[in-house]
């Protein structure tokens, strides 16, 4: 006889539960993980490989501009440099000619007219017999003579001898130049304005020069006149003075330039720097900035790029090149922007790889949830089904006599029906729900009667999950309109939760607050273990399950919470948790009152 085994038959004795997610997920999680690591090193090392190169390439190519660029500049100051000596050294030349030029009979006073009508001339001297005679010493001479004097006390003194070893005699002057001309006139052949101001300075009048018949330089038979030149310095300031010598044993005798005029007429032969990140700076010794030309203002406490000097005629004195903050060309403004776009690039590889991820992540995690799903679905759908085969088998074989059994096998297929039911009403609302395709048909009701009709049918359930009931419902009627079989969904799937998480706690209260105008509160409580912190925003997403031993051991598919809110919601209203105060869970469905 099979009596004894199916008399002793359970739904919870034939209920199967599924694995546990704890021991299922480790393996799926772990090769995901390492999955998705692979494709971040393939995302990312050939994005970073590609953006250092282009760097790398970029900064070469600005190194290879600012070369070229400095090497350009260089030249230019070069240039100047040149431009400058050359000028000097003419007006230096042109000078030198007038002096040997000069009438002897009236050299003092050519001298003296010239201090005080030429620009060039800052002062004048005639040295013989080893003294000045001009200008004159004592009381006589004025505060600037006598500073001069004070200035050249070596060379007027005879501690120091006139240096004529670079000076330009006459004789050259006289030899002929390219076409017959003489090297004074070649040299002074297409000048600039600027420089033929100059030299036009330098020139002596016609009238300063010896007649024609006289002796033709009031030269010394067999003594070659000469000239020279001599950069003085003095009280850390340059001071250039020139002279010249006609006759042997005769006077020495020459000038000191005004060196402001000098360089005033010299700066206007410096061309405009065209370009904004560079500027170019004639500078003194004493680092005095001359003259500046370029896209900004110079600080000459700043390190210059480039520094040209001008050589012996106008000693340290320099043309500087100075580079801007941004560097040639802008190179610093087309280095952040090329690194910008690298930068660009880069993070839209990035961007795109974490999308892709998180978009094959999302894939792969409603797959798995999916395939849970269908599972646990099963599972519970295998679980009613074959209690009610074995209870119905039972009874059609009349293998169960006793009417107590007749009617609590009758009792047990009528409860696993209904949690077939609800379990099927479930999967399909969450196809219509997903779908956008689920009705409501909203009616009058009374929510008092209507709890208390619910729970009184499901009572046997909740006393057998070992769960003391607390009913607080007020007496008055307590009208709706809303849809009674969504409700009355959304009440069950709180009430099958209460009694497969919560029968811990054996308690279950069903409260109705009614102390809002527009809704009432149906409250369901209990004093199960509660849902963890990091779970309570998860817990009304579908598919979703608190891991932890008690819902392992538990089937359910993760669908209930969610489709009750997505219902209450569409009514216009909400299901919302809050933690108990001594523990457990508070499920509010707040239920619009029209």
């Amino acid at each position: 006889m099979h009596s004894a085994p199916y008399a002793g038959f359970t739904p919870a004795a034939q209920t199967m539960p599924p694995e546990p997610k704890h021991k299922r997920r480790p393996e799926g999680n772990v090769k995901t993980r390492r999955i998705i690591l692979i494709y971040w090193f393939l995302l990312i090392t050939p994005t970073l490989v590609i953006g250092i190169w282009a760097l790398k390439l970029l900064s070469h190519e600005q190194d290879r501009l600012k070369a070229q660029a400095l090497s350009s500049l260089a030249q230019r100051a070069e240039t100047m440099a040149e431009t400058l000596e050359i000028t000097v050294a003419d007006v230096e030349d042109a000078l030198s000619r007038s002096l040997l030029s000069m009438d002897g009979s009236r050299r003092q006073e050519i001298l003296l007219s010239w201090q005080e009508t030429n620009p060039l001339v800052r002062n004048v001297f005639v040295w013989k017999d080893n003294r000045l005679a001009v200008p004159v010493d004592g009381l006589a001479a004025t505060s600037e003579e006598r500073r001069f004097a004070a200035r050249y006390e070596a060379l007027f003194t005879g501690r120091m001898a006139f240096d004529f070893a670079r000076s330009v005699s006459t004789e050259e002057w006289k030899r002929p130049g390219p076409k017959g001309k003489s090297l004074y006139d070649s040299r002074m052949e297409n000048p600039s304005s600027a420089r033929q101001g100059l030299l036009d300075l330098a020139r002596m009048s016609e009238s300063a020069r010896p007649a024609a018949n006289s002796d033709s330089a009031g030269e010394t038979r067999g003594f070659t006149p000469r000239s020279g030149w001599i950069p003085w310095f003095s009280e850390n300031r340059l001071f250039i003075l020139g002279y010249a010598q006609k006759e042997e044993k005769g006077p020495v005798y020459g000038l000191e330039l005004e060196l402001m005029t000098l360089l005033s007429r010299l700066i206007v032969q410096i061309p405009t720097a065209e370009e904004s990140y560079a500027a170019f700076g004639l500078v003194a010794g004493d680092g005095e900035l001359v003259y500046q030309t370029g896209g900004f203002p110079i600080d000459v406490k700043k390190q210059p790029d480039i520094s040209v000097p001008l050589s012996g005629l106008l000693p340290h004195y320099r043309v500087n090149v100075y580079l801007s903050d941004q560097g040639v060309g802008g190179e610093k403004g087309l280095l952040t922007l090329s690194a910008l776009l690298v930068l660009i690039f880069s993070t839209a590889m990035i961007a795109g790889g974490t999308l892709l991820i998180r978009d094959s992540r999302k894939n792969m995690k409603d797959a798995m949830e999916k395939t849970s799903f269908v599972s646990s679905v099963s599972h519970e759908l295998k679980t009613p089904l074959t209690s009610i085969r074995m209870y119905a088998e039972l009874l059609a074989e009349g293998r169960v006599t006793r009417p107590d059994k007749v009617q609590h096998y009758l009792s047990v297929i009528v409860g696993e029906s209904q949690r077939l039911t609800r379990l099927v009403n479930n999967v399909l609302d969450f196809g219509r729900l997903e779908q956008g395709k689920k009705t409501y048909h909203r009616e009058t009701l009374d929510l008092g009667d209507f709890v208390r009709a619910i729970v009184d049918a499901h009572h046997i359930r909740i006393n057998a999950a070992g769960l003391d009931l607390d009913l607080s419902i007020p007496h008055e009627p307590l009208r709706l309109v809303t849809d009674r079989d969504a409700l009355e969904q959304v009440l069950l799937n709180l009430i099958d939760n209460a009694v497969k998480y919560a029968s811990s706690g054996r308690y279950l209260g069903v409260f109705v607050e009614n102390d809002s105008a527009e809704t009432v509160d149906l409250v369901l409580a209990d004093k199960g273990p509660g849902i963890p912190p990091g779970h309570r925003d998860l817990i009304f997403e579908k598919f979703h399950r608190v891991d932890n031993t008690l819902t392992a051991e538990q089937a359910g598919s993760g669908l209930g919470l969610s489709i009750a809110r997505r219902i209450l919601r569409d009514l216009g209203r909400d299901l919302v948790y809050e933690p108990g105060a001594e523990g457990g869970s508070r499920f509010i469905m707040r239920i619009g009152k029209t």
